[in-house]
């Protein structure tokens, strides 16, 4: 200690005091200190580790063969022979280092082994801990999230303190730092949505057209598999028959951005009971219709470095005195684009568009077959509707085939009576219409409800379908109700949940997040999606249904498709 200062000498002091403990007043007898031990290690034996068992144990027999007279060599020796399997000379050593330190500390030593496992957290300085806290309860309440709180550790509060720690604070030391300050991770909780996934016409709809149709489309896909030996997803050619073009799944779908959308789960203070203050309404709209696929993420022509140059991707800002509402004319305008852009990227290859089944996909021509909006007589107000066929299912074979005009020599739209009469059907004892609706169960209960289940009126083509089978392309519509295989919407969620934590003052702020994180969303990541809802049409190919077909996509999440163990799994857990 010599050439220290006293302020040097204190400081040297409280390390030792702070490393070791304090030292004892007086050195008390081994009696005392026996009766010490007991108390202690009958006080604490329920929360020891068995290391520290083990030292209140030889300390205690150390105890014992002192007050019967024995040396402290001479007890060291004899724990030794019984604690060890040789002579045990360097355990007698360290017993005896072990009870110097307790005799002189009253306490036992603290442990160092374990490396940086041991260390004490910077959290356990007061300073730290404070500036910490002064920060986190200055942030608005709900904006506390671990990123933000390990950006500030790092860039502001240590150099502030003056700490240069060997690593910086990673974001999972400061999540658990939120915890131990006091911040919980609570669930914002919206309603219950009730559906018809499992609705007797939907389920037929996806067993006996949608699946069987993908399947035959998935053969002329490229497949991305993931593979164990590389762990990435392998490319997988098309089987392709002879006149063929290879398919690329397009997925379809739109979404809203709102201004004010902002985090679910936040980090409040515990027993705090405070909310953000957020605004009622939930802003301005953004409305995004997206394209995505296997092959470039979303729909975008790139050109040799990359770039891209063209996008089907469409964004209006509805609402008042903003852009109109979006509609079909506005969606086939975007398809017009999304087939160029498809043609320009895949040349020589075919586009199987994929919608979800909503009635503004569903949406018919102008002047389509539509029997509600006809009269029972002939003219009157009641829109034209274009010619048509009459089907070989009619009831009067002599009718089928025949080309019927659906208006009169006059100009005038043809009523109910007339074209069900020319059909062959006779309507003399039934009514127009019912009111207020038809039987759910009856077929003729009506004139409308008759010509309405006739097969030219019941199977006619959207325009949408139209627009792309015309030029070439395939198109499909999802059942209803089934999210889960369209993988858009899990692109939507992945962008959403960073759109919500961006700060968004203005509107223009919003504009760009929105943008921004839509763009952001990794091509391995889409691939991923797009896997996930081919594992649920596998699921349901092979008959598993709700929590059963989420519980294996879930197991089998690096394949493509459901594997035979995993039905023997099921079958197994059911029996």
């Amino acid at each position: 200690m010599a050439g220290l200062t006293e302020d040097d000498r204190e400081l040297f002091e409280d390390e030792q005091e702070e490393r070791f403990g304090k030292l004892a007043a007086e050195i008390k007898p081994w009696d005392q200190l026996r009766d010490q031990l007991k108390s202690d290690m009958k006080r604490m034996k329920k929360q020891l580790p068995l290391l520290k068992l083990n030292q209140y144990f030889i300390l205690i027999n150390f105890a014992n063969l002192r007050l019967k007279g024995e040396s402290r060599i001479e007890a060291s020796k004899n724990i030794a022979k019984a604690w060890h399997d040789g002579e045990g000379n360097w355990f007698a050593r360290r017993v005896r280092d072990l009870a110097r330190y307790y005799q002189t500390f009253e306490h036992l030593p603290a442990e160092q082994r374990g490396g940086m496992r041991m260390n004490r957290s910077w959290l356990h300085r007061e300073e730290v801990k404070d500036a910490a806290l002064e920060y986190l309860n200055n942030l608005p309440t709900g904006k506390v999230t671990p990123c933000i709180f390990c950006r500030h550790i790092n860039g502001t509060l240590f150099p502030t303190l003056g700490i240069k720690p060997k690593n910086p604070v990673s974001l999972r030391t400061a999540r658990r730092w939120l915890i131990k300050l006091g911040w919980s991770y609570s669930l914002v909780k919206k309603g219950v949505y009730m559906d018809g996934h499992e609705r007797s016409d939907v389920v037929r709809y996806r067993q006996d057209k949608f699946l069987p149709a993908m399947l035959e489309f998935e053969r002329c896909m490229t497949k991305y598999v993931w593979d164990m030996d590389k762990q990435e997803l392998e490319q997988i050619a098309p089987d392709l028959r002879e006149g063929e073009r290879e398919l690329i799944p397009l997925f379809h779908d739109e979404s809203s951005f709102h201004h004010n959308d902002f985090e679910k789960s936040l980090w409040l203070v515990v027993n705090n009971y405070q909310q953000p203050l957020r605004k009622k309404g939930r802003g301005r709209l953004i409305h995004v219709s997206e394209f995505i696929n296997p092959e470039t993420g979303r729909l975008v022509y790139l050109d040799g470095n990359g770039k891209i140059v063209k996008e089907a991707r469409k964004i209006i800002y509805p609402g008042a005195n903003g852009d109109p509402w979006w509609d079909t004319d506005q969606l086939l305008k975007q398809m017009e684009t999304a087939i160029e852009v498809f043609e320009l990227q895949f040349p020589g290859k075919q586009a199987l568009f994929v919608f979800d089944n909503s009635s503004a996909h569903g949406c018919l021509r102008p002047d389509a077959l539509k029997a509600w909006e006809m009269n029972k007589s002939d003219g009157g107000k009641q829109r034209h509707q274009h010619d048509t066929i009459i089907p070989t299912s009619n009831p009067d074979k002599s009718k089928r085939g025949l080309h019927q005009s659906m208006t009169m020599a006059n100009g005038q739209p043809k009523g109910l009576k007339s074209v069900l009469t020319e059909r062959g059907f006779d309507v003399g004892k039934l009514r127009a219409k019912c009111k207020p609706v038809c039987p759910i169960e009856s077929e003729q209960c009506c004139m409308a409800r008759l010509l309405d289940q006739q097969d030219d009126f019941k199977n006619q083509v959207s325009m949408l379908e139209t627009f792309i089978t015309e030029r070439g392309h395939k198109i499909i519509f999802l059942p209803k109700f089934h999210c889960e295989l369209n993988p858009i919407e899990m692109y939507w969620g992945w962008a959403k949940y960073r759109y919500r934590e961006e700060d968004k003052p203005k509107f223009e702020d919003a504009k760009g997040a929105a943008v921004k994180w839509l763009d952001a969303c990794p091509l391995l990541t889409i691939r991923r999606f797009i896997n996930r809802s081919f594992r649920f049409m596998s699921a349901y190919r092979k008959g598993l249904t709700g929590k059963a077909a989420e519980w294996a996509v879930r197991k089998q999440k690096q394949h493509r498709a459901v594997s035979q163990r995993v039905m023997m799994d099921i079958e197994t857990i059911l029996n």
